[in-house]
């Protein structure tokens, strides 16, 4: 891939390598651009010299001794002939120079620039709502090559990525990304909220394991999804299958997660002055809580060999069922499960509008921020 090396010699003049304009085996034509500051007209901004170079000693190439105009005689003349398809690469290569300028003014120290393929170069110089088009005409190409710049990104060395994009820019580009997968949850449920199979809302949260995290005020990670957790019987029936089974990193605590869907109803029929929770609701808790006692009771015998320690100590339990915006109309009834819901030892409830609007409420944020 092609270079450009440019660096300053003070604060308004810069001088870049040389331009190939004609190249043979033992001489070229090359033209070498200097970037100026030029107060009276500020556009202006580039120079240069054209050099015939020979190879000499070690096979290098070397400058022509030249002959400067003042000794010409009268009648005298020189012509130099600069082919249409010379000229063009030249002059895209002094754009280049002219943008650099643009944008920057002279630049300080040194700097690499890289020469692009044409269509990508026009790609770069798109306004944002013509490269939006683009990509959204064209959208899984789009995050096939986000994907291969993200794979890049991860592969520099600190040095490269700070001479590559500044300081400040990788911190934004990770906030970014994860504004984009922030954005993709949050519409998959708004577009899939009445969704009732509970399969559909495994497979999401099984793919965007994070938003377990976003329920916890430590950092969780998912260790297998349907994870047996013991109780088999000697006739090899009657495993316990948790949905998640998720790990504290710092400290080794297990996490098991019961996963319902957003259509299961968090309350039963009204109770005298009150509503207990439904029939399903019930059914979750239970099931995640004998997931409980099946893990710490085998615990040794199942993670040997599976080379992740979890901790002896009792599993935290959680549970995600229902919405809250839907089923909770009056405040009676948003006492009732507030109140149930909070006495319960060691299981946590949430429904799934209450999991998103967490996800909502961190786009706003890095919205905000960036």
């Amino acid at each position: 891939m092609e270079k450009i090396e440019i660096h300053s010699t003070s604060r308004h003049h810069a001088v870049s390598s040389d331009i190939i304009v004609r190249e043979g085996d033992r001489t070229r034509l090359v033209f070498r651009p200097e970037i100026v500051d030029n107060p009276s007209s500020p556009a202006a901004c580039v120079r240069g010299t054209f050099l015939y170079m020979r190879k000499g000693k070690a096979e290098r190439w070397e400058d022509f001794e030249t002959k400067p105009l003042s000794s010409f005689k009268k009648g005298d003349q020189y012509q130099l002939e600069i082919k249409s398809g010379e000229l063009l690469p030249l002059l895209h290569s002094l754009g280049a120079l002219y943008r650099l300028h643009r944008a920057e003014g002279v630049p300080q120290g040194r700097l690499e620039l890289v020469k692009i393929e044409q269509h990508l170069a026009k790609l770069l110089q798109l306004s944002e709502a013509e490269l939006n088009d683009f990509l959204s005409a064209n959208r899984e190409n789009a995050i096939k090559t986000l994907r291969r710049v993200l794979h890049w990104l991860a592969n520099r060395t600190p040095t490269e990525d700070n001479s590559a994009t500044g300081d400040a820019e990788l911190p934004e580009l990770n906030a970014l990304v994860g504004l984009a997968n922030l954005r993709a949850v949050l519409k998959m449920w708004n577009d899939n909220s009445e969704n009732p199979k509970e399969e559909f809302w495994q497979d999401l949260l099984a793919k965007h394991s994070f938003v377990l995290s976003q329920l916890f005020a430590y950092p969780v990670v998912v260790i297998k999804e349907k994870a047996y957790v013991g109780g088999k019987r000697i006739d090899n029936r009657h495993g316990n299958l948790a949905d998640f089974l998720c790990r504290v990193p710092t400290t080794g605590t297990a996490v098991l997660v019961e996963i319902k869907t957003p259509k299961t109803a968090l309350l039963g029929p009204k109770y005298r002055q009150v509503f207990p929770p439904s029939h399903e609701l019930g059914g979750a808790i239970s099931q995640v809580l004998e997931y409980r006692e099946s893990l710490m009771r085998e615990v040794h015998t199942l993670q040997q060999g599976q080379g992740t320690e979890i901790s002896r100590g009792e599993p935290r339990c959680l549970v995600i069922v229902g919405c809250c915006a839907r089923d909770l109309i009056d405040d009676v009834q948003k006492r009732s499960f507030e109140r149930f819901r909070e006495r319960l030892g060691g299981v946590t409830v949430v429904s799934f509008d209450e999991v998103f609007d967490r996800i909502g409420n961190l786009v706003k944020l890095l919205e905000t921020e960036i």
